[in-house]
């Protein structure tokens, strides 16, 4: 709650308690000026907060109940005036009433602005129900105030200014029952929404009894009510200010109860009340038979509606009913056909396959871990190790509903090697844990690696097989070229995006590198960002082949949503010219290379255009 709230708040509590205070012990003489100050302070009070509040958080809906304080405040500084210059005039009177219309008014086009108009729309029995209390609030209405209006006032202008004040007061408590029964707009807490209700029960009770008071000659009673009009304009600046408030799902559910508890027999206890007031009520027997007999239309109406959306409702619950047996039979199908898959999935699966409970005790396996002993009494020693291993997996990771690990178990000399792929099964409390022999696997990769003919990283033969095979290539051929590239830039690649994004650059070089060369051609990397390529051509085709090289690595490298770019320096030794061994033509490009990467990077240099010292 904001401190202007709380302000607003205890303001019109202080102002509560003076004014009543004030009036319960003065004479009755002072009664009615001093009830008309006092709706007046009060209603300075009210504008000057919506006047605040308007101008932190305009919005559409706060405008519309300023218009309607200011103009209340207006015809209580008009009565205020009028009453200390002891002004009675009829015209001016009918002029008065005009402002305190306009507030009603208001009020009025603001609450229909709330409404679920939609909603409204789809209810016949709502519809209904709101007929039937504006009938009711008709004929209370009339019983009340309207046929004492034309013996009360002077000139038809000032009948006609009471009998639309009137009619607003009917409108406003058909308004409290469709906010009620139909809801808002837009959902708003329980808090927010008491306010509203309470200021529109408010302001629509203590002008029903205003008039009712004043009509038939209690003129004290009526005046105590002129204070309580600031108070119900509090409540609807009060929703507006609380209306933001978070919505709390238990009190919108007991608020809903609330509804569909009072709702359907509202009706029927506002016709029960009217029928008792008109029978105890000195009325007219014509005026008696016409309100006897409308009520019991409302009361047949009503009933034919329901019964109509009875049979509605229960032929849309037959259906629905029907639709759900349909697809509760088909997906039971469905589970059956699925369950069914998965056993032969499980029972045909060439890996190791156990199902597990939350205690750790191995409730079934298929056919491959039966072969390996895993449903035996007594487990190896290695598949104690590692069905310990994996349970501590599993629990350091609960929750989670797939997990890939590999677990390296010790056995005599060497450690066997095995993956696990875990399927949780969190509603039954079991996970399915799947397990491959991979020790063979690994044996063999690692020994490719040991061979040490290729770059780990990138694939590429390392120099040592490169020159291996370059020193089998050059007595077939008549010339070739040695082009040694160097990556300008990558330094920097790795400082700002990590060695994973350097690793990956290097191997789309690679990647760029294998699709330029052709046939019996080589490309190897040295290591770092440098890399080698030998091809069968002159030194014309190769002047063409290095430009189109310069090209290719010129291209953005697009890794991790980043996009990267670098530079080739390349120096090129030409066989059989600048050397006739693999040793001669790798260091002859090397030191072209270094000229042009100190000189003019991005760029290519024969060795045979330096100048040699």
């Amino acid at each position: 709650m904001s401190k202007a709230f709380k302000r607003m708040t205890g303001g019109i509590v202080i102002y509560l308690i003076i004014s009543y205070t004030i009036l319960l012990l003065i004479p009755n003489s002072f009664v009615l000026p001093t009830a008309v100050f006092s709706s007046f302070v009060g209603s300075l009070l009210i504008t000057s907060a919506a006047i605040l509040f308007y101008r932190k958080t305009p919005s559409p809906e706060l405008k519309w109940i300023l218009i309607a304080v200011s103009a209340y405040f207006i015809g209580d500084l008009g009565g205020v005036v009028s009453g200390y210059f002891s002004l009675t005039s009829v015209n001016l009177n009918v002029l008065l009433d005009f402002p305190y219309t306009i507030h009603l008014l208001t009020i009025t086009i603001f609450l229909f602005r709330l409404l679920d108009i939609e909603h409204f729309r789809s209810q016949k029995l709502l519809i209904l129900d709101s007929l039937t209390l504006f009938t009711v609030a008709m004929i209370a209405g009339y019983l009340t105030i309207f046929k004492y209006i034309p013996e009360y006032t002077r000139t038809f202008a000032e009948q006609l200014s009471w009998d639309i004040y009137s009619f607003l007061t009917i409108l406003l408590t058909l308004f409290f029952f469709l906010l009620y029964a139909s809801g808002l707009k837009k959902p708003v807490s329980l808090f927010a929404f008491s306010f509203l209700m309470g200021g529109t029960f408010l302001l629509g009770m203590i002008n029903f009894l205003f008039y009712s008071f004043l009509l038939n000659d209690f003129t004290f009673y009526a005046m105590l009510l002129l204070p309580l009009y600031p108070l119900s304009s509090y409540f609807f600046i009060s929703f507006l200010v609380t209306w933001h408030l978070p919505i709390i799902a238990k009190q919108q559910l007991l608020l809903l109860r609330i509804e569909q508890i009072l709702r359907p027999s509202f009706s029927y206890i506002l016709l029960l009340l009217l029928i008792t007031y008109v029978t105890f009520s000195p009325v007219t027997t014509r005026f008696y038979f016409i309100t006897i007999a409308t009520t019991f239309l409302l009361f047949l109406t009503r009933q034919l509606f329901s019964y109509r959306e009875n049979v509605r409702l229960l032929r849309e619950t037959t259906s629905l009913q029907e639709n759900l047996e349909t697809i509760v039979s088909q997906k039971t199908e469905l589970l059956r056909l699925r369950e069914q898959e998965f056993k032969a999935l499980f029972l045909s699966y060439p890996q190791m396959v156990l199902e597990v409970n939350q205690a750790s005790h191995i409730l079934s396996g298929n056919p491959a871990a039966i072969r390996e002993g895993w449903m035996e009494k007594s487990l190896k020693d290695e598949q104690v190790r590692l069905f310990k291993q994996v349970m501590e997996a599993l629990h350091a990771n609960k929750g989670v509903p797939s997990l890939s690990k590999t677990f390296y178990i010790p056995h005599d000399e060497e450690d066997l090697i095995y993956t696990m792929t875990s399927i949780c099964i969190a509603d039954q409390e079991r996970v399915f844990i799947i397990l491959s022999d991979v020790t063979e696997d690994v044996r063999q990769e690692q020994w490719l690696e040991k061979l040490g003919n290729h770059d780990a990283l990138t694939r590429l033969p390392n120099r040592r097989f490169f020159e291996e095979q370059l020193q089998t290539l050059l007595p077939t051929i008549r010339h070739g070229s040695l082009l040694f590239v160097d990556l300008d830039g990558f330094k920097a690649i790795n400082d700002t995006y990590g060695h994973d994004a350097g690793d990956l650059l290097l191997q789309e070089t690679a990647g760029r590198l294998q699709q330029l060369i052709q046939g019996e051609e080589l490309v190897a990397r040295l290591g770092g960002d440098e890399f080698i390529l030998f091809t069968v051509r002159d030194e014309d085709e190769t002047t063409a082949f290095a430009s189109k090289l310069l090209a290719s690595l010129n291209e953005p490298f697009y890794i991790k949503d980043q996009t990267m770019s670098v530079t080739p320096s390349i120096g090129i030794s030409l066989y059989p010219s600048d050397g006739k061994s693999s040793n001669v033509l790798l260091i002859r490009a090397d030191e072209a290379m270094y000229h042009i990467k100190n000189t003019n990077k991005n760029n290519f240099q024969f060795a045979a255009q330096l100048k040699r010292n």
